[in-house]
């Protein structure tokens, strides 16, 4: 078979994603503000490349939903509103619940070990008060688990959700002590742990809906009634 003529840049891909990973970085990290603008020349300079990775870095963002691109204010940092995350929880809750179910039958004891040392980790932090730390093992732990549960698919769609997750979790730290907020991941690690996929997904979905509440109660919105165990099973 003939080889193909085609130049093939060789650095291009690594540019690209490594020009991406940085920028996701910077926006869950708040080193780049909600609504901060992203000028590809910039960048350019900043990264020592030309316009070309950097324009397809952040189409990547825009995809991920980082950043959105208009033709009066070009590419900015997404800001998430308050119902963005109440439209976000119940998607989470779901996505990762059935990511619980799956790790159940397949976590192994060093991923189990790492899902403890993550809430000693906020634990330790939650006595400093460092919300940081603990936003960050917060976003690990979870991250485990989905990345645990062996479905590819279900960890590609929960990473094009990760800016919505970290505004979660940031969100939420804001209506709970740290304690409470590390204390509430050991149910979770528990049911994991027993290896009960079924107490698994409900031990998720109870964790991520009881946080959507607190959204709801901090901006006097209605509570969500949640179905019946039974019917929820059903669905």
């Amino acid at each position: 078979m003939p080889e193909d003529p085609t130049p093939r840049p060789l650095g291009r891909r690594v540019f690209r994603e490594e020009i991406r990973e940085r920028l996701i970085e910077d926006i869950l990290g708040g080193k780049l503000a909600p609504g901060e603008r992203l000028v590809e020349t910039r960048l350019a300079q900043q990264f020592g490349v030309s316009q070309g990775p950097v324009r397809e870095a952040l189409r990547d963002l825009e995809l991920f939903g980082f950043v959105v691109s208009t033709s009066f204010r070009g590419t900015q940092v997404r800001q998430i509103s308050t119902q963005d995350l109440l439209e976000i929880y119940p998607i989470r809750a779901a996505l990762e619940g059935v990511a619980a179910h799956g790790a159940a039958s397949r976590i192994d004891e060093p991923t189990l070990t790492k899902l403890a040392d993550l809430i000693d980790v906020m634990r330790d932090a939650a006595n400093k008060d460092d919300h940081r730390t603990v936003v960050e093992a917060d976003g690990a732990f979870h991250r485990a688990i989905v990345e645990a549960s062996g479905n590819r698919m279900l960890e590609h769609v929960w990473q094009t959700l990760r800016l919505s997750i970290t505004t979660c979790v940031t969100h939420s730290v804001t209506h709970r002590s740290l304690h409470v907020i590390a204390e509430r991941h050991v149910p979770l690690l528990d049911a994991l742990r027993a290896r009960d996929p079924e107490r698994a997904e409900a031990a998720m979905r109870r964790h991520i809906e009881e946080a959507s509440e607190w959204i709801r109660s901090a901006h006097g919105q209605s509570p969500v009634t949640q179905p019946a165990s039974s019917e929820r099973a059903a669905v």
